[in-house]
């Protein structure tokens, strides 16, 4: 094995070289179709859990598909890739490449109806999607099978001629300017931002890359149209394009509509642009920038540019190295560092891996008040870290510990979504070798000490560099595209050399992890029981236990754990204590949460109706991880400084609130709204400095004294091993015969009209949340919201986002609120403020009883198949089999196992029904009840909100009911 490349050929040099193979001549005629192909790879490497079938072909225009035949599908996916992305854009026209992404959709020579493509899409059952990265640009979408092939056609057909017509140029320059600006003051978007502005400013990915509406705009001697012509035609060419394919069709079906609808994406030809420019030089090396955020954040990010190494990926280097460093174990740089209070966390993360040009590590401190004060404290711990792995950390120990991690994962590797799987995979084929498409990220094919070594050698502090994210940031310049300041300097040497002389007298006092116990070592599959819907175990006063096997024949299982009371929803106060021991709990279990994980199993402790804990993964050693959680909250102690710690944590995310995206304070008023006791940021904030250690302390006996207990357990476990579980529960857990108690949610009250809630922002765009909720609702409310929703959904996105160009990201959906079903418009705009957009959404509304009523029986017929066709699609792991069952028992349902009775309700729903339906919910204020709530943002803060009439006005939730 050749040495890890000298760093001097990833600054000099990005080449990338396409094999080429012997195809048949081109031929479309009907007769040679099916002949146009080759087979290039029946071997690609899979997980002995994968019984699918793959093959990989080329085109007559030597365009790579892979095809993927799975039988359990009801669904086939589809993805295609370009090595073309944001670095590639000319100067002339920053935001390009993203600009054509958004401009392909609008129609295309055999397909010329503006957003039909994901019309289609949405009305068969599917959705379409694609992103815009630095070095690519990947296209997907999901249908339903029965229409694959026309599904197919219109993708090629996208690739083959596009309109790009000039009449929606404007539009959709607006759009993706609206993009931009939804994100313009968001703080990681900065940060990644100016992690790339950093860079040699010669580098193409040293540039502004999303687009707005001064970047894509005609210049002098550079016309937007004609550059966004001449880009498709330049870089969209089959023969570099990759296409992955997912059906429940056999392997010779998928190469023949490949070959029918794909071929028609022309072969221009074209070879991948080379960069030349180096990526760094030194003047960006032991660099710092500071940047001052707009919410409340205290980061310390440390970044090292290396080598590429793509092509050791079969001995994962660099994941061998950020698996030490982001150890949460006992002794480790982050149980230090959180020791000594200077940091909430400590993450790892290598990225890059795949890139010809570099590689990246990146370490991120989450600081306290206290490590804001004593960055180089923080950062010598760091240096500290990395030479006790140079000195003891490369060897057999830690090399078998991520072996055994990998393997397991990958003899167990779970099923991808269908649209998730193809779009990775089409993104992989640009960077990997076909064989081992599946199996990279899994490969350790021995231990290389001397990869790990070399790579190790460039983590040092000359070659660091630092990004402070700090409201005590000094800053001196604009972010350009964005809101806020930053500034940027060359770090001092002597200031180096500090942190290696600290490093010194640190480095004792670490420690490296040890063996994880945690690895399975039973991974037998239990004895299939006769039970195929749940049946509940055990129903006495104050406990249920409900249980049910999989039909995946994997090793792996699912807990939840609920100890039910209502001890969060007492009074402010009470909730303010659920959320700091919460926190405390996090930071105490961190350590068991990293190796459990690299073990393949996990756990979460939240507040739902008291305290739920859920753990996942291999079920070899669960219900011993369950147990011990237990055992670690009843015992809890803390300490003062901790405490402290959780408080100051807690005051940030609450006052960070009013700086959070508009869309995301509007569903978070939302749920105000809605739930039952609800209080307000400023309410909470004011419990915050009298809660006590005692208090927590009194907290956790409480917890395990008072409450009733809920069990739900999933997978591969027997009936013996739910109950032996629930015996060693009811030992642990003081059960109180009590009802379970459920959070009293809103219940639609017509009389009072509207409740409408504004909520101010501190960040510039205006959201606004619609959302109707009927007062009378029948068995088979929800089933009519649902098809409705796959209605009316494709046409309000293309009316207020396409067509009126109000926002980037409009969407409908169903809201289940206790028993009654809510039907929500949503939209984030920096376009118009809320009460423009409420006038729109009417406006909309008025419009689609048109379409409603001029819909066909036949086209509905054809959603509603595809609908549950999605229902009964056999589910690729264990989240998507259990997740409508858990949604249920989470809703503490009498019945929980009832999806097939919800999709007989479904079928049994007719468009006439829908029709009546949609009247009745939009259009009769006798029956339903809006609740809206409107995030005013700075842009529109002159303008009055909304007011309707009559209407319930919330300036604050403290006025609504409690419990």
């Amino acid at each position: 094995m050749p040495p890890i490349k000298p760093i001097y050929l990833l600054f000099n040099c990005v080449c990338l070289c396409f094999s080429t193979f012997l195809h048949a001549a081109p031929n479309t005629s009907p007769e040679s179709t099916m002949k146009n192909f080759e087979i290039v790879n029946n071997s690609i490497i899979q997980s002995p859990n994968d019984t699918r079938e793959y093959q990989v072909i080329r085109l007559s225009n030597d365009l790579e598909v892979l095809l993927i035949s799975d039988p359990d599908l009801q669904n086939s996916a589809a993805s295609l890739s370009v090595p073309i992305g944001s670095m590639h854009n000319p100067d002339s026209q920053l935001g390009l490449a993203h600009y054509l992404e958004h401009m392909l959709f609008l129609g295309s020579e055999k397909y010329p109806v503006i957003n039909e493509y994901s019309k289609f899409m949405s009305q068969n059952g599917g959705y379409t999607n694609a992103y815009t990265a630095q070095d690519a640009t990947v296209y997907g979408f999901e249908v339903n099978d029965s229409v694959f092939g026309e599904a197919l056609d219109r993708l090629g057909d996208v690739m083959h001629a596009p309109l790009l017509d000039e009449k929606y140029a404007d539009k959709e320059r607006h759009t993706v300017n609206a993009e931009n600006e939804t994100y313009v003051d968001n703080d990681m978007r900065k940060l990644y931002a100016l992690q790339r502005y950093s860079l040699n400013p010669e580098h193409p990915m040293a540039r502004f890359s999303t687009g707005d509406l001064t970047t894509l705009v005609d210049k002098p001697g550079s016309v937007l149209q004609q550059e966004l012509e001449l880009f498709f035609k330049q870089h969209y060419s089959a023969n570099t394009m990759k296409v992955a394919l997912t059906s429940p069709r056999s392997i010779e079906n998928m190469q023949k509509i490949a070959v029918k609808y794909l071929t028609q994406i022309p072969n221009n030809n074209v070879t991948k642009p080379v960069i030349m420019t180096p990526l760094l030089t030194d003047k960006q090396l032991a660099l710092e920038v500071q940047m001052k955020p707009t919410a409340e954040l205290k980061l310390l990010q440390v970044n090292f540019l290396v080598p590429s190494v793509k092509d050791e990926y079969m001995y994962q280097p660099g994941g061998y190295i950020s698996r030490l460093l982001g150890s949460d174990h006992k002794g480790g740089l982050s149980d230090y560092l959180q020791k000594l209070g200077l940091a909430e966390s400590v993450s790892a993360g290598f990225y890059g891996a795949h890139s010809d040009q570099y590689s990246q590590f990146s370490m991120t401190f989450k600081l306290t008040n206290k490590g804001l004060t004593q960055q180089d404290t923080v950062i010598a711990s760091l240096f500290a870290y990395i030479n006790l792995i140079k000195e003891q950390g490369i060897n057999q120990l830690q090399y078998s510990e991520q072996k055994k991690s990998l393997d397991n994962y990958f003899q167990f590797l779970p099923k991808q979504a269908s649209f998730n799987n193809v779009m990775s995979l089409a993104a992989n084929m640009q960077n990997y070798p076909l064989q081992d498409l599946l199996a990279y990220s899994y490969r350790l094919d021995g231990f290389n000490p001397t990869f790990i070594t070399q790579l190790m050698d460039y983590l040092t502090p000359e070659n660091s560099r630092l990004f402070v994210v700090s409201p005590n940031a000094v800053v001196n310049k604009d972010i350009p595209y964005y809101e806020g300041k930053y500034s940027q300097a060359k770090i001092k040497k002597s200031r180096l050399q500090l942190w290696l002389n600290k490093a010194k007298t640190i480095q004792p006092k670490l420690i490296l992890p040890v063996r994880n116990e945690w690895l399975p070592e039973n991974l037998v599959l239990v004895e299939q029981e006769k039970n195929k819907k749940a049946i509940q175990l055990v129903k006495e006063s104050g406990l249920s236990v409900w249980f049910k096997q999989s039909q995946l024949k994997e090793p792996k299982g699912i807990y939840k754990l609920q100890l039910n009371n209502d001890l969060n929803d007492q009074n402010p106060a009470a909730r303010v204590k659920m959320n700091l021991l919460l926190d405390i709990l996090q930071k105490q279990l961190a350590e068991l949460s990293f190796v459990t994980q690299e073990a393949g199993l996990g756990f979460s402790i939240s507040s739902s109706d008291g305290l739920l804990i859920s753990t996942s993964g291999y079920s070899d050693k669960q219900s011993k991880l369950l147990l011990m959680l237990l055992t670690h909250i009843e015992n809890m102690t803390f300490d003062e400084q901790s405490l402290r710690l959780a408080k100051q944590e807690l005051t940030r995310r609450l006052n960070n609130q009013s700086k959070s995206k508009a869309m995301d304070l509007g569903l978070g008023g939302f749920r105000k709204v809605i739930r039952q006791p609800s209080w307000s940021d400023q309410t909470l904030l004011a419990q915050i400095d009298g809660v006590t250690s005692d208090d927590l302390s009194e907290l956790t006996k409480q917890i395990f004294s008072t409450s009733s207990l809920r069990l739900l357990a999933l997978g591969n476990f027997s009936t013996l091993d739910v109950l032996q579980l629930t015996a060693k529960l009811k030992v642990k857990v003081k059960i109180q015969p009590n009802a379970f108690y459920t959070t009293k949610r809103l219940h639609a009250d017509p009389q009072q009209g509207a409740l409408n809630y504004v909520r101010e922002s501190e960040l510039e765009d205006d959201a606004l949340v619609s959302l109707y909720l009927a007062k009378n609702q029948d068995i088979i409310s929800l089933a009519k919201a649902e098809l409705l929703n796959k209605l009316l959904k494709p046409a309000f996105y293309d009316q207020i986002r396409t067509q009126e160009q109000l926002t980037y990201s409009p969407f409908t959906a169903t809201v289940q609120v206790d028993k009654s079903v809510g039907f929500g418009l949503f939209t984030q705009s920096p376009a118009v403020g809320s009460a423009t957009l409420y006038e729109r959404f009417q406006v909309f509304l008025d419009n689609f009883k048109m379409t409603l009523a001029e819909t066909k029986e036949s086209d509905f017929d054809e959603i509603k198949k595809a609908h549950i066709a999605n229902y009964l699609a056999k589910p690729s792991n264990l989240g998507t089999e259990f997740s409508y069952l858990t949604g249920e028992w989470m809703s503490n349902k009498e019945n929980i196992d009832t999806k097939l009775e919800h999709v007989a309700r479904l079928k049994s729903v007719s468009l006439k029904q829908v029709q009546q339906y949609y009247t009745d919910l939009f259009f009769n204020d006798q029956q339903t009840q809006q609740i809206i709530v409107q995030v005013k943002g700075k842009k529109f803060s002159e303008e009055k909100p909304l007011m309707l009439t009559p209407q319930v006005s919330i300036s604050n939730v403290d006025q609504l009911p409690k419990r």
